[in-house]
């Protein structure tokens, strides 16, 4: 059985995109759309998102160097290259009018810095198609153990990409037994450094775990305040089985506005919320 995790506040079946800007908690993704099977099915889907990962590797059956490879670690493997999972975006984008996005989630640098005249093929002006660059750039709660991708290395080759959205974020360590904590002002404060240092000046998304980011309110507000300038958004994520405090989510994404916070959560999370219909503040 085909998985892929669609994941959306309300389904809309039609909308104008004026309307998803008044309210980004109704953009839908698809999540680890790593191979061939599941990016044709993300393509056929109504998700506006196709989330992937990509890494160093090899394609199955085919000899040569480690090239970017759509996969997860630990798989190095993978039937799916970076080069193709765009072109195929790119060809079911071209005339499309409801294209659809996609969020590239690198899992070292060396991946980054080998896919940057990929990424510079996507990100002109006539390319119809957000792109965002995603990565965990600053070590975060609670005593996160991943190692965080090379924040200098990815600013700098990131901000050479104007047009993409740059969504950089903290490691976690949150779920299973881990139920309490927050992103601390320090941790904050770092990234807020960084983006200062590295005169990052596209827009920016911070991706934030739900479970952690509902105990840190004012933290967050103050992030988004500092970034106003680069049209910044949180987005909130979960994975399956995180604690996390549905009221202190919901009071966050209402403080922080519906028209700065795109949700990726599982789909009974996103039901708990109760969040506004998409239609709410829209223009007659």
């Amino acid at each position: 059985m085909l998985l892929i995790f669609i994941l959306a506040v309300v389904a809309a079946v039609s909308r104008s995109e004026e309307d998803i800007m008044k309210n980004l908690t109704t953009v839908t993704w698809a999540h680890a759309v790593n191979n061939k099977t599941y990016l044709e099915a993300a393509l056929a889907s109504e998700v506006s998102m196709l989330e992937a990962d990509i890494v160093m590797g090899t394609i199955r059956g085919k000899d040569g160097p480690p090239l970017p490879i759509m996969a997860h670690p630990p798989a190095t493997t993978s039937d799916l290259t970076l080069a193709d999972f765009l072109s195929a975006v790119a060809q079911y984008n071209k005339g499309n009018s409801k294209p659809k996005g996609v969020k590239l989630d690198f899992k070292s640098i060396e991946a980054f810095e080998k896919s940057q005249d990929l990424i510079a093929k996507y990100t002109k002006p006539e390319v119809n198609f957000p792109v965002w660059l995603n990565a965990d750039i600053l070590p975060g709660p609670v005593k996160a153990t991943t190692k965080p991708v090379d924040p200098v290395k990815f600013l700098t080759l990131g901000s050479k990409h104007p047009r993409a959205v740059m969504s950089v974020g903290w490691t976690t360590n949150y779920g299973k037994n881990v139920t309490e904590g927050e992103y601390s002002r320090d941790q904050i404060g770092t990234m807020l450094r960084m983006i200062n240092e590295y005169k990052i000046n596209q827009t920016v998304t911070f991706p934030v775990r739900a479970g952690l980011a509902c105990n840190s309110q004012p933290v967050l507000l103050d992030l988004l305040r500092e970034t106003t300038s680069l049209n910044s958004s949180m987005t909130v994520w979960s994975s399956e089985g995180d604690a996390v405090e549905v009221d202190r989510m919901r009071a966050l994404i209402l403080t922080v506005g519906l028209e700065r916070t795109y949700l990726d959560v599982p789909h009974e999370l996103a039901a708990r919320l109760h969040l506004p219909p998409s239609d709410v503040g829209a223009k007659n």
